[in-house]
């Protein structure tokens, strides 16, 4: 086996503990909170206790905590997360939808701001000391410290009250019975998507530029930009060149907040009202919905974890300065 063999092994070996860590942690700790999913129902008068237990021996609550444990692990390495305590649906059938809402908003937004902010980042970076870097740096750094839901409601006040110029809430308009996946390629949906994807974009520009521009930086005065200098390369040609040795932390930066989107902005989905898998989850807690809250959790550990993963991957196989070891 070679050495970067063994080290595939060795980090696919540590995120299968750190999956099994992750849902084991929100099973136990969803068990720890105070009362029941049936809580309320019972408070109101909608269900007896007799139907309580017989519904708590439909979904398996009333085993020993032991037998719960390794039926919930079984049903996750199938992919059978079973029906919702609160809407009496599949899982999947609720959290497919959201989850696709979630992607269809944050990732066009995290390529887009990719692309455009690690260009902008490169030329700040070749232009060091300029109005442009200076700027950029400025504007970049407070969307990204700005708390999203701080950015989101000022975009609301400014571009759907003051101008009235978008939607202040929503996916669609009430009156918009979405049909398939055309339904995301409707104005309707575009004039609502606007405002939510220009504040995902802003949010997520900081951490691009500043890798990019630092990336450039370090190479600006390397030996093999002086050689292509007195090649006669043009400044864009060099440009270029330091921006292409310099991508690697700007792709594996992306790897890892493209595993982060799994779990959606949640604060931006609540100010926004955007039905993603992030907003159903803070839902699905407040209902104690065990079913939906583990299948959601195991969701995003696990595009955290594969997303971790390839990014080490990306590092140890295009970076010859990274051990394989574990050190540097």
């Amino acid at each position: 086996m070679s050495q970067f063999q063994r080290f595939l092994a060795k980090r696919i070996g540590i995120s299968v503990v750190l999956t099994l860590v992750a849902v084991s942690v929100i099973f136990f700790t969803l068990r720890l909170l105070p009362g029941s999913p049936f809580t309320q129902l019972v408070a109101s008068g909608n269900l007896t206790e007799q139907q309580i237990q017989e519904i708590m021996r439909l979904y398996g609550l009333n085993r020993p905590l032991g037998e719960q444990y390794l039926a919930y692990l079984r049903n996750l390495l199938t992919f059978q997360f079973g029906f919702s305590i609160r809407q009496s649906r599949p899982v999947w059938a609720i959290l497919g939808p959201k989850l696709l809402n979630t992607l269809v908003l944050l990732v066009p937004a995290l390529v887009c701001t990719a692309v455009l902010s690690t260009v902008l980042g490169m030329v700040a970076g070749w232009n060091r000391g300029s109005w442009l870097e200076t700027g950029s740096i400025v504007a970049t750094t407070f969307f990204r410290s700005t708390p999203v839901f701080i950015t989101a409601l000022g975009f609301i006040i400014v571009f759907a009250y003051t101008l009235d110029l978008v939607p202040a809430f929503g996916m669609r308009d009430i009156t918009v019975t979405p049909s398939g996946v055309g339904a995301y390629f409707s104005l309707d949906f575009l004039h609502h998507y606007l405002l939510p994807f220009t504040v995902a974009v802003l949010y997520y520009s900081g951490d691009f530029l500043l890798l990019a521009r630092n990336g450039i930086v370090e190479r600006k005065g390397s030996a093999f930009l002086k050689l292509h200098r007195a090649k006669g390369l043009s400044e864009t040609e060099q440009l270029w060149r330091a921006g292409r040795n310099s991508l690697l932390p700007v792709l594996t930066y992306f790897a890892l907040r493209l595993g982060m989107v799994f779990q959606g902005l949640i604060l931006l989905e609540v100010v926004f009202g955007w039905p993603g898998i992030g907003r159903q989850l803070v839902t699905s807690i407040a209902q104690q919905d065990y079913p939906v809250v583990q299948a959601a959790v195991f969701l995003m550990a696990l595009a955290v974890i594969i997303m971790n993963l390839v990014a080490d991957v990306l590092s140890a196989y295009f970076d010859p300065t990274v051990s394989m070891g574990g050190g540097s």
